[in-house]
């Protein structure tokens, strides 16, 4: 019986170790996000080299551009150059669809049809920026540059 029990004990702990290295694994792999671009309205939704998203600092990117306060709002998301799953950030939820200045809301990059929403308030230069820091949803901002 203790033959059985320690079997049993052995092979539990066994299976739940594999379950943590799993876990822990999939949150040390980075992602490579040099591949992204801003794409929108205002590129016709092309991965249009002026709208590719430099690294800020680890695993934060931006790009900077000028946008004309129409009272339209702009369109955009993240996205690689081929639409690829894993690489193309929409909202996460309809409560983080419309950004202003100096908010961030949450990304997510599994999105198909989740574009932001940003209208500009005064026309000038504006930093789009995406943040993949941190555990959970990336957080996007958009912060004026010049007005």
């Amino acid at each position: 019986m203790k033959k059985i029990s320690f079997v049993s004990v052995a092979i539990f702990a066994s299976l739940l170790s594999g379950c943590a290295t799993n876990v822990i694994d999939s949150f040390i792999k980075e992602q490579n996000y040099d591949g992204l671009y801003l794409r929108g309205v205002f590129s016709w939704w092309e991965a249009d080299e002026k709208y590719k998203l430099v690294e800020l600092s680890d695993q934060v990117y931006s790009t900077s551009i000028e946008l004309i306060a129409d009272g339209q709002p702009y369109d955009f998301k993240f996205a690689d150059a081929n639409w690829t799953p894993g690489m193309n950030c929409g909202y996460a939820s309809e409560s983080d669809k419309v950004i202003v200045v100096g908010d961030s809301v949450r990304s997510n990059c599994e999105t198909t049809d989740e574009n932001f929403r940003f209208t500009p308030t005064e026309t000038g230069t504006f930093q789009f920026t995406i943040d993949f820091n941190g555990f959970g949803a990336p957080k996007v901002s958009i912060n004026i540059v010049t007005n």
